[in-house]
C-alpha cells in the first residue's frame, strides 16, 4: 500500500504504520497511487506536511525485531 493511497480513506479506517528505521531516510520512494511511475519524497515533507494534510495520523513500530 502506498502512504498516497491515504488520502481515499476519508473515514480514518486505516492506520498507518511507519517503521522507525525510515524516519532516518532523507528520502522515501512511493507510488503516487498508479504502479507505473515512483515519486521520491523528503521524509521531513512525508512526516510533517502530506501526512498531517491527509489528516492520518501514523504510528511507529520496529520491524524484524524478535523478543
Amino acid at each position: 500500500l502506498s502512504v498516497l493511497g491515504l488520502m481515499n480513506d476519508k473515514e480514518n479506517k486505516v492506520q498507518l504504520l511507519i517503521d522507525e528505521d525510515l524516519l532516518h531516510w532523507e528520502t522515501i520512494g512511493m507510488h503516487p497511487c498508479i504502479n507505473t511511475s515512483s515519486l521520491w519524497m523528503a521524509t521531513e515533507d512525508l512526516l510533517n506536511k502530506v501526512i498531517p494534510a491527509m489528516g492520518h495520523p501514523y504510528r511507529t513500530v520496529v520491524l524484524g525485531q524478535t523478543e
